[in-house]
């Protein structure tokens, strides 16, 4: 039987989250420079990024790593999945790449518009293994969340791993309100980006509508 687990915003945790930090509030701001755990980092778009360094750098990632983010066994994606990873919609995705000043990748998250209900976005989010537990996952998921509702986003949704709880318990500590639907191998998450308003500078665009809408 699944359990609906729920928990409502922790504005302090949020705030404090969010605090301290240069975070994006729209896109124009990128890439934007920022320290992570006393690394200087750059935020940027994964738009235009070198197919060779995102290749080694999932080369990089452990089989568990792996495993947990794609749910699937580690293998060399083919060229035309590469490309079509780093070649988005701008309209329906958005993808955030951390980096060091080397250009070398640390983490990268992406949240993709549905199509059916363009106020809601599936998001998913990926730390490399020697950058992990330095708080780069708040960061980048944080910085995507509020580019996300920027851009109209009310609810974003995401599959995860039961067994993994390293992102599990990221979630919880974000401070946005959260509803967690369990099975045995599978938990649905939503969570609610309307309470992330007050740090944009100007009301959400509304809904996105396709042509002919």
């Amino acid at each position: 039987m699944p359990r609906y687990l729920c928990w409502p915003i922790h504005r302090e945790r949020l705030a404090k989250g969010l605090d301290g930090w240069p975070h994006p509030v729209s896109r124009t701001a990128l890439p934007l420079a920022m320290s992570v755990t006393g690394v200087p980092c750059l935020l940027r778009e994964l738009h235009g990024v070198e197919p060779a360094r995102m290749l080694a750098a999932y080369d990089a990632l452990s089989e568990e790593s792996i495993y947990l983010r794609f749910m699937r066994a580690k293998r060399t994606p083919p060229p035309e999945q590469v490309a079509q990873f780093l070649d988005y919609n701008p309209d329906h995705q958005i993808s955030l790449l951390l980096t060091d000043l080397a250009g070398q990748p640390l983490a990268q998250a992406q949240s993709i518009r549905r199509r059916l209900h363009p106020d809601r976005a599936e998001f998913a989010c990926i730390v490399a293994d020697h950058f992990q537990h330095k708080g780069a996952g708040r960061r980048i998921l944080l910085s995507l969340a509020l580019l996300a509702r920027a851009d109209g986003i009310l609810d974003w949704t995401a599959e995860v791993l039961a067994q993994n709880r390293p992102m599990l318990t990221l979630l919880k500590r974000l401070g946005l309100p959260l509803t967690l639907v369990t099975g045995r191998e599978m938990v649905f998450v939503r969570l609610d980006l309307s309470v992330l308003d007050p740090w944009l500078p100007v009301p959400p665009a509304g809904p996105f509508k396709t042509k002919g809408e």
